[in-house]
């Protein structure tokens, strides 16, 4: 029963952790090419990439 839920707790960590590499990794890719991260771009910005594991978009 131990092994068991040790196993589901490390499952669980392991899923957790896997978006937050790719998450930070793309907000920070935007902002170093002077983007901002929002979930839509006004008229005058266009959309150069994406933020937080595709969820926004990078504008600039």
């Amino acid at each position: 029963m131990r092994v068991l839920f040790l196993l589901w707790v490390l499952l669980l960590f392991l899923y957790q952790s896997a978006p937050a590499t790719g998450d930070l990794y793309d907000s920070l890719q935007c902002y170093n090419n002077r983007g901002h991260c929002r979930r839509l771009c006004f008229y005058n910005e266009g959309q150069i990439g994406t933020c937080t594991n595709r969820r926004q978009r990078c504008c600039k």
